[in-house]
């Protein structure tokens, strides 16, 4: 059976659309709010109960899924 925290920190990865292995660093403040900073350098604060939209693939993994390449040859588009 998991922790308060940890349930709470899985609420909160859930509702933002973080897969755990993209956690870089995580905890409960004072406040009672789980606080996550994933490997994309986003840091997102979560209540129980709090509707949050999820965060895109770039704020989650740090990796840019269509990044701008230049050609190897051939004239540029």
């Amino acid at each position: 059976m998991k922790s308060v925290p940890e349930e709470l920190i899985a609420e909160a990865c859930k509702a933002y659309g973080i897969d755990p292995k993209y956690v870089f660093a995580s905890a409960i403040n004072a406040a009672g709010e789980a606080v996550i900073v994933t490997n994309g350098g986003s840091k997102v604060r979560f209540k129980v109960g709090d509707k949050v939209a999820p965060l895109d693939q770039i704020a989650v993994t740090g990796i840019n899924p269509k990044p701008k390449r230049k050609p190897i040859t051939g004239p540029a588009n």
